[in-house]
């Protein structure tokens, strides 16, 4: 299509020229790089096996390849990247503690656990199709979804802050100074660039910054340890081999045995209900930002974003499935992409088509040249100041998704399960309920959240049955959203 220059910015129909567009896929990349790596990293780090149990080439392949199976089954009209979901660590953790099989067959229970799961997104999805999205609003109205966005932005602070200071010698300044440098160089330029093209890569610039900056500072300062330390560091990093992840390994080892794949099903199969919420908040985020650039358009299109749950949720549980079965987490739509895309306004999805190509190629070269973990040449400092800067804005969208559904936050209603979500998605890790099973934090906030909104529900419409005629009227169920 092409290209509109009066308003800066790609919508999900659109396709940049492909030079830009490959610069906006390494951008979004990127974008997705720590957080799939780190989360594959964290859950390798969690069990006994000197290797771990993923293989990073695998995981970096299986999200590239899960974003263009998302991409198909939704036509293109969701850009969306999918990725590496942190809420399915505590719950791998789990299975890691109580295994004592070697590290294929726990992966195969874990995949097979997985797929059930991926199974439960796509059941909600036709569930919506089936009975329309209003039943649903129902149980996941936008009170509920914009506080599930913002504390998953706001339960990473402690990790990303933790990641800038701490140093096993103590507070490490020079990972503080280029962690600075790379979140102001993004807030300055989203601030200062408001046309053209270079307005629309503020991250990857941040990045070019920071990293320029670490090599030149933190790597032979800094407790990186200098570059000969540092470069042998990556150069010796092992990942388990990619061929031993694949689904002809990983299923017949995860029904050896059964106690293993219990365990895992128990453990894993409850995060469903902290990413499907989680999903729906990124499809009104994305439809809220999509939809502001296209009424920036003279045809003021309506994309309708906001009626496709059911097809998001079909497509994140059908990638979640084909994740798992190459090697890589469960994983969910990425909040990071959402908020490169909001900056940058690029929500073209030829564009995300291109990212998952260029992860598959990278995970595919890592695998073949053995080159170590790639994140580590963007520098931990690096990540972490993109860290402080995205998470925080996934935190934003969620207020903003609030305030565009006109949520009622003097409704005592919604005060209840908004107080119950915050304090408890951001004050409760995991609650260990016995040796085989713990419930995460972020997943009770969610449930809880929806049962406690459901029960109050119930209490309004009984307490209008009683006394239709009488006393001042309570409000509506769930104030009508100014659909556009």
């Amino acid at each position: 299509m092409k290209e509109k220059r009066d308003v800066v910015g790609y919508l999900p129909d659109e396709r940049p020229s492909f030079g830009k567009a490959i610069l906006f896929a390494l951008q979004q990349f990127l974008v997705m790089l720590p957080a799939t790596v780190l989360a594959v990293i964290i859950m390798n780090g969690m069990g006994s096996f000197p290797s771990g149990i993923y293989s990073i080439p695998a995981a970096i392949i299986a999200s590239g390849v899960a974003t263009i199976s998302f991409l198909l089954i939704t036509k293109g009209k969701i850009p969306l990247y999918y990725g590496s979901s942190f809420s399915y660590i505590p719950a791998v953790g789990i299975v890691l503690a109580n295994t004592t099989a070697d590290n294929i067959t726990t992966l195969g229970a874990i995949l097979i656990a997985s797929v059930i799961s991926g199974l439960m997104s796509i059941g909600a999805g036709v569930l919506i199709k089936v009975f329309g999205k209003e039943k649903i609003d129902t149980i996941l109205p936008g009170h509920i979804t914009g506080m599930i966005a913002m504390i998953i932005g706001l339960s990473l602070a402690g990790n990303t802050m933790s990641g800038i200071l701490v140093d096993s010698a103590g507070v490490d300044w020079w990972s503080v100074l280029i962690s600075v440098i790379t979140f102001l160089t993004i807030a300055i330029l989203t601030v200062t660039l408001k046309k053209g093209f270079i307005s629309q890569i503020p991250i990857l610039l941040g990045l070019g910054v920071g990293v320029v900056f670490s090599y030149a500072l933190w790597v032979p300062l800094g407790s990186a340890g200098g570059f000969a330390n540092y470069f042998a560091e990556i150069g010796n990093a092992k990942s388990v081999p990619l061929l031993d992840v694949m689904p002809w390994h990983t299923i017949p080892a995860g029904f050896k045995d059964w106690n293993l794949l219990g365990v895992a099903i128990i453990a894993i199969f409850p995060i469903a209900f902290a990413t499907i919420p989680e999903s729906a908040a990124h499809v009104n985020q994305v439809d809220l930002y999509v939809n502001d650039l296209a009424n920036q358009r003279p045809e003021k299109k309506d994309y309708g974003i906001r009626h496709m749950l059911d097809e998001n949720l079909i497509g994140d549980g059908t990638a979640d499935i084909v994740a798992v079965v190459l090697g890589g987490p469960a994983g969910t739509n990425y909040g990071e992409n959402v908020s490169a895309s909001a900056v940058t306004k690029n929500f073209s999805s030829y564009v995300f088509f291109l990212t998952g190509a260029l992860a598959i190629i990278v995970g595919i070269l890592l695998e073949v040249f053995q080159i170590g973990n790639i994140s580590m040449l963007l520098t931990s400092p690096v990540i972490q100041g993109v860290s402080l800067y995205l998470f925080g804005a996934i935190a934003v969208q969620g207020i903003a998704l609030m305030v565009d559904k006109k949520i009622d936050i003097f409704n005592p209603r919604v005060i209840a399960v908004m107080a119950f979500i915050g304090i408890v998605g951001l004050g409760i890790d995991a609650i260990k309920v016995n040796e085989n099973f713990v419930l995460p934090g972020i997943g009770l906030a969610a449930f809880g959240g929806i049962l406690l909104n459901m029960l109050l529900v119930f209490i309004e419409k009984q307490l209008r049955k009683l006394k239709p005629n009488n006393g001042q009227p309570v409000d509506n169920v769930e104030p009508k959203h100014d659909e556009k």
